[in-house]
């Protein structure tokens, strides 16, 4: 139920609000991948891609990008089991369970999977070479805007828990 709510959230303020904000024209913060991200570690691998592709496929829709989300989040989800195939059961848990890693650890994995995301999504929708330091400066620069989402969404989750 928890995961539900989270799904209807993300996609919602994606959707609603985030779609609608633009710096600079383009760069626009990709905050709905932290739903793919917090994915519990023990979850089946195929259920895992199948609700990235269900998120990415929903902000395709809205966004008119024909399927580079979808194709994007199926990408960081299957290299978030790649990565925990990776270590044993403990190591992956603790490098994999978003919620529960130290900041700056949250940070590097944050930054690495939003950043394979974000510039697979821009090579998507421009598909071609030339437009290659246009894809890198807006990959660079909405991830960094969507990694301040996820530090925000980490310091919340964080004084929820220690709250608990």
């Amino acid at each position: 139920m928890k995961r539900i709510k989270l799904f209807f959230f993300v996609t919602s303020l994606q959707i609603f609000i985030l779609n609608n904000i633009q710096f600079s024209g383009y760069i626009n913060p990709y905050y709905y991948i932290i739903f793919i991200l917090t994915i519990p570690h023990k979850t089946n691998k195929i259920s895992n891609l199948i609700l990235s592709f269900l998120i990415g496929l929903t902000i395709d829709v809205f966004s008119n990008t024909y399927g580079a989300h979808a194709f994007a989040c199926v990408l960081i989800s299957y290299l978030k089991i790649i990565w925990t195939n990776r270590f044993n059961n403990k190591e992956a848990e603790e490098l994999l369970e978003i919620t529960k890693l130290s900041f700056e650890k949250f940070l590097i994995i944050s930054t690495i999977f939003i950043g394979i995301h974000h510039f697979t999504v821009f090579s998507l929708e421009r598909f071609t070479f030339l437009a290659i330091w246009e894809i890198l400066g807006a990959t660079i620069m909405t991830t960094i805007f969507t990694l301040i989402s996820f530090i925000i969404h980490k310091i919340l989750s964080s004084k929820k828990h220690e709250k608990a």
